[in-house]
């Protein structure tokens, strides 16, 4: 897992302006109820939201339990949590709205997808929806 962390540590630190010379958080991987009680959701929603994983700004990313490494899917999965995991090591959580944050781990989760032969999957609605909750 560190050696898949390392190199998409350098694909960040070549397609963003952030400083990626830090410590590699932890990685969880764990059943996705209790991915739902960590995130802070309740068990009835936890099926709807459909939670892969997320990065507890803790030095930890947790990750659903059918996380496969060699997976690409779940290795885009992983730099999207990487992404938060840098933005917070940049202190850009302090004056940046959280759904900017999360628009830009997106768009570096689709290129990535996009250099490694698979479709982009985030939805262009939500992103500007995630945009526009940041305007107000």
């Amino acid at each position: 897992m560190d050696a898949l962390m390392l190199s998409m540590m350098a694909w960040l630190h070549f397609h963003t302006g952030y400083d990626t010379k830090v410590e590699l958080p932890n990685v969880a991987i764990t059943e996705v109820g209790n991915l739902c009680q960590n995130y802070g959701v309740q068990a009835g929603n936890c099926e709807a939201m459909q939670l892969k994983g997320f990065y507890n700004e803790r030095q930890t990313i947790y990750l659903h339990g059918q996380f496969q490494q060699e997976n690409p899917a779940d290795q885009s999965r992983l730099l999207h949590e990487l992404v938060h995991y840098i933005q917070w090591h940049n202190a850009e959580h302090v004056d940046t709205c959280w759904g900017v944050l999360e628009v830009e781990a997106y768009r570096l989760q689709d290129q990535w997808r996009v250099e490694h032969e698979m479709e982009k999957q985030s939805d262009p609605f939500k992103l500007v929806m995630l945009e526009a909750a940041c305007d107000s």
